[in-house]
């Protein structure tokens, strides 16, 4: 078969699930039987110097670790958000008209479709819902906005208007 007839051939799909199922996993018989005696598994690494979280993120990380106490099922993210709030200090909600961390803001696109976010630090992020990272681009936009002021912001899909609706903070 000639190289031109190779690349004109239909494209066959594969199967990446059954191919990435088996990727995974590699075999006992390759390994030493006594590999895994001098096995230890590392201590999680862990911050010596604190870091922030809003208080509201502070109450919901708090929330969720006593929903964990007695679940050996989730005891790596009962062990992660201990670490978490074991080295971290809360900020005080700043309250007022701007938009800083732990405010919650109302934005209205363009097209005039609102979404509501939450701005957290970045250990935050996938516990507060809403949450946005405040060293994400739209977080840096909102900082020190207020209400009724416009943001733009770059995106990946191209740049984005954003109008302030309202800065609440929530407690």
């Amino acid at each position: 078969m000639a190289f031109a007839q190779i690349q004109a051939a239909p494209f066959l799909p594969l199967p990446w699930r059954a191919i990435r199922d088996q990727a995974c996993c590699v075999s006992k018989a390759f390994t030493r039987e006594d590999a895994d005696a001098s096995f230890s598994v590392p201590p999680p690494s862990s911050r010596s110097a604190p870091h922030p979280l809003t208080a509201y993120g502070a109450r919901l990380l708090r929330l969720r670790r006593s929903e964990l106490d007695n679940d050996d099922e989730h005891a790596v993210l009962h062990a992660r958000l201990q670490a978490i709030l074991d080295h971290a200090f809360v900020l005080d909600p700043a309250g007022g008209e701007r938009v800083a961390l732990g405010a919650r803001v109302v934005l209205r696109s363009e097209a005039n479709a609102e979404r509501t976010v939450v701005l957290v630090t970045p250990d935050e992020v996938g516990f507060v819902p809403s949450g946005i990272s405040a060293a994400a681009p739209l977080g840096r936009a909102l900082v020190g906005s207020r209400a009724g002021e416009s943001v733009t912001v770059e995106l990946p899909r191209g740049t984005e208007e954003l109008t302030i609706v309202a800065v609440d903070w929530p407690s």
